[in-house]
């Protein structure tokens, strides 16, 4: 890559716009003429560039970085959530951001992001600015599907409080296997609030099932047993779960504690 690129994110580093802006016009605006074979500057070569000036939460560097393309139609919106850029955040907003665009097929939306720092303040950033605690990836996991696994339990309020449902994300699936000592406490609470116990994960999706089926999607008692979670198998089974339902390789929640040597189980 042309020198520039390196020289451009240093000046980043170094919160120094005014050397950023040089860089930039020398890469992508004042180049000399091209020898043959000569690759064309492309701006997404400075995204590093524009990470930095986020970390650094100036605002103008940033804008400026977007109206020359360095985006390239991406926005670092993980690297902003992470180092708290409020105004940033405001300004990718005005840039057309959706704030319940999914990270990827199997990563959901920005909210995940503090959900699992415990970031409560992002957190009611975010969801007074738009985001969804349901707003689901293709693999039906959202942001409170995260909190069950992480979260403290006033995040995990805060969320239900703001729309969370229990009929979407897994919770229960993911609940059981919170590693935590408040397990028990998020699982009966999802269930009190109507979650499933007896629901093989993604029945209801067909096409993530099929996905998934080879790796043994089960009950939230199949993972309960698989983990070894006792008081939450003596829970699951009080509330109704079915000890003999099988997975989708068909298995038992038996079978999977006794694979992992959970005797008690």
């Amino acid at each position: 890559r042309p020198e520039q690129v390196a020289r451009c994110y240093q000046a980043a580093c170094n919160n120094d716009f005014n050397g950023v802006k040089e860089q930039v016009e020398q890469l992508l605006h004042n180049r000399k003429e091209a020898s043959a074979g000569d690759v064309e500057p492309h701006p997404a070569w400075l995204f590093s560039s524009l990470g930095e000036a986020i970390r650094q939460k100036n605002v103008e560097m940033v804008q400026y970085l977007l109206d020359e393309n360095v985006g390239n139609g991406k926005l670092p919106v993980d690297v902003a959530v992470r180092c708290r850029a409020y105004e940033i955040l405001e300004l990718f907003l005005r840039y057309g951001w959706n704030i319940n665009e999914q990270y990827g097929r199997n990563s959901p939306a920005a909210l995940s992001t503090p959900v699992c720092t415990a970031d409560a303040e992002m957190v009611t950033w975010l969801l007074d600015h738009g985001a969804d605690p349901n707003a689901q990836c293709e693999w039906d996991f959202t942001p409170t599907s995260y909190a069950m696994y992480m979260a403290p339990l006033p995040i995990i309020d805060m969320l239900f409080q703001r729309g969370a449902s229990v009929h979407r994300g897994q919770l229960l699936h993911y609940a059981v296997i919170r590693d935590k000592p408040n397990v028990l406490q998020v699982v009966q609470q999802l269930v009190e609030k109507g979650a499933p116990a007896n629901e093989v994960k993604y029945e209801k999706e067909p096409r993530t099932y099929w996905e998934r089926e080879p790796f043994g999607l089960g009950t939230p008692l199949h993972r309960a047993a698989e983990f070894g979670k006792v008081e939450v198998v003596r829970y699951l089974l009080k509330v109704g779960a079915d000890p003999l339902k099988l997975d989708s390789r068909g298995r038992t929640p038996h079978f999977w504690a006794e694979k992992n040597g959970h005797a008690e189980v």
